[in-house]
């Protein structure tokens, strides 16, 4: 059971500095910023254009 637990604890030594190389890698390279500081779709106020009777644009 010790051994078990040593070992659990050697590859969380080995494992962790991949997967931090990992994460930096997708946050400067693969987008993954762009993606949370994207507009979320449907977040804008959509605006109604209100146009008195004679401010209409000619069909022709």
């Amino acid at each position: 059971m010790n051994f078990i637990t040593e070992a659990m604890g050697g590859l969380g030594a080995v494992l962790l500095p991949v997967v931090a190389g990992l994460l930096l890698e997708e946050l400067t390279f693969g987008g993954l910023v762009r993606l949370l500081l994207a507009p979320w779709p449907g977040s804008r106020k959509r605006e109604e254009h209100k146009h008195a009777e004679g401010d209409r644009k000619c069909s022709h």
